[in-house]
């Protein structure tokens, strides 16, 4: 069978998604790897990925595509990572010079986040809120974390965010809803 008609489907679809797969792809990757790479270089390695799993990104219409393309991505980086993180010859891990940097990055997001609550009147506040909301989001259980992750930093809607946790779309609306009110409840405690 022909692949080209495959291929160039490919092509459309991963163009329609791959600004928000490298916005993606940058908000996870650790500090340590983007010294070896980029995000578009682990997006190009996805777009080959995804070109050997062609059958899986055609099965399963009720799946949002972007969902099946954020999964290959995710699956690309984590075995990037396990390629250059667990480097025998020149270990990536010893090219670090922060102690917590990674920790710092994967934040960076949630600052932006923490930016929204209330419009800044000075760096000092905003740098207050930022602290703020690293602490309060350490509190906050890991599914809470990870639905407004999905709803805030990766811009994915409902619908997409029920197929990345496997639940019905109402559920996934009720868990977002719940997580954000807990997030306001101990932003209103932390004030206090």
């Amino acid at each position: 069978m022909d692949e080209t008609p495959r291929n160039l489907w490919l092509a459309e679809v991963w163009l329609e998604h791959r600004d928000r797969l490298v916005r993606l792809l940058a908000t996870r990757m650790p500090r340590v790897m983007l010294r070896r790479m980029s995000a578009d270089d682990v997006a190009q390695e996805a777009y080959m990925a995804c070109g050997r799993r062609l059958d899986y990104l055609q099965n399963r219409p009720e799946v949002p595509m972007f969902v099946k393309l954020r999964k290959i991505a995710l699956q690309t980086l984590t075995d990037l990572e396990r390629r250059h993180l667990a480097a025998g010859k020149r270990d990536a891990m010893k090219e670090s010079t922060w102690e917590d940097e990674e920790e710092e990055h994967s934040m960076d997001a949630w600052a932006h986040f923490a930016d929204s609550i209330s419009s800044p009147r000075t760096h000092l506040e905003r740098l207050e809120r930022q602290a703020m909301a690293r602490r309060i989001l350490n509190e906050l259980p890991a599914h809470d974390r990870e639905i407004l992750e999905l709803r805030h930093f990766e811009e994915l809607s409902n619908n997409e965010c029920a197929a990345v946790l496997e639940i019905a779309p109402k559920a996934a609306s009720i868990r977002y809803v719940r997580a954000l009110k807990r997030f306001q409840d101990l932003v209103k405690d932390f004030d206090m």
